[in-house]
């Protein structure tokens, strides 16, 4: 394919795509020769996409009057060829689920994960995701990145929490380990992760704060990141499908 053609490109996600949105619309992305476009849903109308016949569809009108917020383009399904990439964004793939309890296990030995529950942890936290399989079909015809939603935000949830479940002393090379482990499992499957970059993560397992959407702070959400989250992520993910654009 001709590398002066402009690069098509779509985020695909749950809430988590909004700090992707947000740091393109504070322009922190080089988006020249990038053609972008963002498709899915928010809360529980994310849950009425569904895989079917090979492309994924809105089952409810809920879900297709929310389309027409997320993408401009009037986009009434998204199937692995309408681009040549995809970012996968959050997702409900929750990278707390599987990384925080075996950090855990580093500092707890009552907490500790042998090596044969850690790969089943691993299976059956991206098998449980319905969007992860998807990717994974997606994969079969495209490159597809996928970032896993990241830790939760320090400061926003309770310290009892953080006392409780939290191994505040992980080291980067403890999560670099985890991180290398869900990488292999994902190209197995064809699938690219982009892991939380690691300047947004403190305390051993959570998101510094700098990284917390803004309305984080006023309504106590703990999850959803700004745009110097996404800016991290998308400015990754373009540059590696670009790469592997050259390289096909």
């Amino acid at each position: 394919m001709p590398l002066d053609r402009t690069f098509q490109f779509c985020v695909y996600g749950d809430s988590h795509i909004a700090c992707i949105k947000n740091a393109v619309d504070e322009d922190r992305v080089d988006l020249t020769g990038v053609d972008l476009e963002f498709w899915g849903a928010a809360g529980p109308r994310f849950r009425d996409l569904h895989f079917v016949d090979g492309r994924i569809t809105p089952t409810s009108p809920e879900a297709e009057r929310y389309l027409e917020v997320i993408n401009f383009e009037g986009r009434k399904e998204l199937s692995p060829t309408d681009f040549e990439a995809y970012l996968f964004m959050g997702c409900r793939l929750r990278a707390s689920e599987f990384l925080v309890p075996i950090l855990r296990g580093h500092s707890d030995a009552t907490a500790f994960v042998s090596s044969a529950v850690r790969a089943t942890m691993l299976h059956r936290w991206l098998e449980g995701c319905r969007s992860y399989r998807v990717a994974r079909e997606f994969a079969k015809k495209r490159p597809v990145l996928f970032a896993p939603a990241g830790f939760l935000n320090d400061r926003l949830i309770k310290e009892d929490e953080v006392q409780a479940t939290i191994n505040t002393g992980a080291t980067l090379e403890q999560r670099a380990e985890l991180w290398r482990e869900v990488e292999a499992a994902m190209a197995q499957d064809g699938v690219t992760l982009l892991a939380q970059p690691e300047e947004t993560v403190t305390r051993g397992a959570l998101t510094h704060i700098d990284y917390a959407a803004k309305s984080e702070a006023v309504d106590g959400d703990t999850v959803h990141k700004n745009g110097a989250y996404g800016a991290l992520i998308l400015n990754a993910a373009i540059s590696r499908a670009k790469a592997a654009r050259i390289t096909a």
